[in-house]
């Protein structure tokens, strides 16, 4: 009966992608029918909530699958392929992008990510040294960061859409909007189960089986609800969902190592060979983006006239899912 978990497995993902669709959608009115930016919206709002199912994987994963070397995995594997699916949406949506400039502050969120993946690295290298009583010290100090992240964010700001759907309300954008959450909730717990089957069947490794699945299944709320966006024209919200996740995913090694102190629980920061390439492959992503926005917004949008900075924006684009498949041949042992 082993097809009958690889059609559950299908089913949650496509109940994933129609729901993300819907998110999208009601946070690009919410954006346009409200006086808070689309960076705040995309960053803290749609990026907490895409990020669920890596939220409630990780919790499923530590308390019921057990099976903590999976949150790393989960985690690292969900951040690197978010930024892949952002080039992808890029080098497909880049001719909006002529008159469009990324806010200024994705350069701090994406350090940001840098500073946490720094702290995630010592808590894998130094690990003895790192543990207090059942958890690291590492994951309070990734959760300062996000508090500080947010705490930074522009708050408002003018709308970054083209005013569709002027027909919905902003409570019931805001209604729908937390109706689709709760179902993702739901989607999110039998993901996890059925991941730990689909790698138990196929005999993969925990920490792979965790970026290639679950990074792959998790991050398809963040693909699927910023491509919306940005099919709306509404790029900065677009951004902010997909740099927002990946700050909010490092904040989720917190939660995850805090509610790991279940009898016969290992630690969360287990370091091996995946986990040693999706930090460093993830830090280039990162750094990557950065330089991508940076081109972008010095040239006040690619076009015709800036066919130098076109080219270096989609070159930088291309490399970012290219960075996961290297993961994906090193992990298989390809390369």
């Amino acid at each position: 009966m082993d097809w009958l978990v690889y059609i559950g497995y299908i089913a949650m993902v496509a109940i994933i992608v129609v729901l993300s669709m819907k998110l999208g959608k009601y946070v690009d009115i919410m954006d346009a029918k409200s006086n808070i930016s689309g960076a705040f919206i995309g960053g803290v709002l749609l990026a907490a909530v895409t990020s669920l199912p890596e939220l409630f994987t990780s919790l499923t994963a530590v308390w019921i699958v057990k099976e903590n070397e999976m949150i790393i995995g989960n985690i690292l594997g969900s951040d690197l392929i978010n930024l892949a699916f952002f080039g992808i949406l890029i080098l497909i949506f880049g001719r909006g992008l002529k008159t469009k400039k990324f806010n200024p502050f994705y350069y701090v969120a994406l350090s940001a990510c840098c500073g946490m993946y720094a702290i995630v690295a010592l808590g894998l290298y130094l690990t003895e040294y790192m543990q207090f009583t059942w958890f690291s010290v590492a994951s309070p100090a990734i959760l300062l960061l996000y508090i500080l992240f947010v705490s930074k964010m522009p708050k408002t700001a003018e709308a970054d859409n083209d005013g569709k759907d002027d027909d919905m309300t902003l409570k019931q954008a805001v209604i729908r909007f937390a109706i689709c959450a709760v179902v993702l909730i739901g989607a999110s717990i039998a993901m996890t189960y059925l991941t730990d089957m689909v790698a138990e069947m196929l005999g993969m490794g925990a920490t792979f089986a965790g970026a290639l699945f679950l990074g792959i299944a998790t991050s398809l709320p963040e693909l699927i609800s910023s491509g919306t966006l940005c099919f709306r024209g509404n790029y900065n919200a677009a951004a902010g969902n997909i740099i927002g996740s990946n700050v909010f995913n490092f904040a989720i090694l917190f939660v995850a190592d805090v509610f790991s102190f279940m009898p016969n629980s290992s630690q969360i920061y287990m370091r091996n060979t995946e986990s040693q390439w999706l930090l460093i492959l993830g830090v280039i992503a990162t750094v990557i983006t950065i330089g991508m926005m940076f081109v972008q917004n010095k040239f006040k949008g690619i076009g015709k006239r800036n066919v130098a900075a076109t080219i270096a924006v989609y070159t930088i684009n291309v490399c970012l899912p290219v960075l996961y498949i290297i993961f994906l041949l090193i992990s298989t042992g390809i390369i």
